[in-house]
């Protein structure tokens, strides 16, 4: 109930204060394991990719942001889940899986970290073993806006990325990092696709 009332919310600010648009939404997955990738620059980034659908989206999040009590059950409440960024977090890793096999949207920023520049090569190779294990579908997703108010956001949303080539084969290094390389190929298209901020 809290995250539908959240989501009405701030999709009327969003439209109000920053001309929210979103170009793609057909692509979005109405059923269905599904992964949404997005690149990285704002704490504000996982709420604007929350309004591309009302399927409510389960975000790997730093463990830092946990520390509260309080902030924890938030978080929690919104349906995000920690992850430690300093080792593999296998049990962050299987609860992302659990949620794809049982049909859930998991909102993922391969970078790992927010960064003011967009570089494709800072991703990391978490998406796609998820993707690998789980077999949801991957969406990729650019966040093109300067979060200043009354500027506008502009999020560009993909169709599913063809991963047919690497589903039930044994799960490599090399392979994740092919993987990771074509995903982020299209984050790439959609950064530099319809739209942008002005």
């Amino acid at each position: 109930m809290l995250y539908g009332i959240a989501w009405v919310l701030l999709k009327i600010y969003f439209f109000i204060f920053f001309r929210f648009k979103t170009y793609g939404r057909e692509h979005v997955p109405k059923s269905g394991g599904v992964i949404f990738c997005a690149n990285h620059s704002s704490m504000m980034d996982p709420v604007i990719l929350a309004m591309i659908t009302r399927r409510r989206i389960h975000y790997v999040a730093k463990v830092e942001l946990f520390e509260s009590r309080f902030v924890a059950a938030a978080f929690k409440s919104l349906g995000a889940f920690p992850v430690d960024r300093n080792k593999t977090d296998m049990a962050a890793y299987k609860h992302a899986i659990d949620l794809l096999k049982q049909g859930r949207a998991v909102g993922v920023f391969a970078q790992g970290a927010r960064y003011k520049e967009f570089d494709a090569k800072d991703a990391k190779a978490g998406v796609a073993l998820f993707a690998l294990k789980s077999g949801a579908a991957v969406v990729p997703v650019a966040i093109k806006t300067p979060y200043k108010l009354f500027s506008r956001i502009v999020v560009n949303v993909g169709p599913p990325v063809d991963l047919g080539d690497y589903i039930n084969k044994r799960v490599k290094s090399e392979m994740l990092n092919e993987v990771t390389e074509k995903i982020m190929a299209e984050v790439v298209r959609l950064m530099d696709g319809a739209g942008g901020p002005s």
